[in-house]
Parts: C-alpha cells; sequence; structure tokens
C-alpha cells in the first residue's frame, strides 16, 4: 500500500494506523510506547541493532520511500515498530512530546 491507502495518527491517547485517514487498524496506548527513535534508511541494520531491534522483533509498516524511519520502541512483543510519516521529524517530536507527558 502506498501514502494514500493509509496514515499515522496520534491522538491524546493513542498511536493510530487508519485505512482512508478514518477507519483506525492499529491502536497503541501511548503509555506502552517506551521512546521514539528516528533512523536513516529502510536498512540501517546498524542502527536497529544497536537499539536492539532484530527482524523477529520488528514490524516494518512503511508505507512510503524516505529515507527517514521512525522505530516506535514499545513495551509488548513485537518490540518496534518501523514506519515513514509524511513528515518524521515533526512526527517524532510529537509523538515524543506525547509520550513524555
Amino acid at each position: 500500500m502506498f501514502g494514500l491507502a493509509w496514515d499515522y495518527f496520534v491522538t491524546p491517547e493513542h498511536f493510530e494506523i487508519r485505512v482512508f485517514c478514518f477507519l483506525p487498524v492499529y491502536r497503541l496506548k501511548l503509555n506502552n510506547v517506551v521512546a521514539v527513535h528516528p533512523i536513516d534508511g529502510m536498512f540501517n541494520l546498524a542502527a536497529i541493532g544497536k537499539l536492539g531491534g532484530h527482524p523477529w522483533n520488528t514490524v516494518s509498516l512503511g508505507n512510503r520511500w524516505k529515507r527517514r524511519w521512525i522505530l516506535l520502541e514499545k513495551r509488548s512483543w513485537p518490540r518496534f515498530l518501523a514506519i515513514t510519516p509524511k513528515h518524521p521529524s515533526d512526527f517524532a517530536q510529537l509523538l515524543g512530546s506525547s509520550i513524555s507527558n
């Protein structure tokens, strides 16, 4: 799927993946998000390995060909979600400030 089919949203209590911008298909409570890690490149295995990510505990939900990816580190398995929001640095800052509150 491409960026038109699904996108990522931050609500006051959840991180959501929505299809066609209104139908939530995945919801993660913000208190279950441990950290937000911006990384460069889809196959940046050195950065993912340094954080403790492996192919068996990282789910890639990227829908854009972007250079910057965001790794959401969560409390449950799979430990990491790799996403590609439209504006990665702004999204990481928004999500980081939401989980710190």
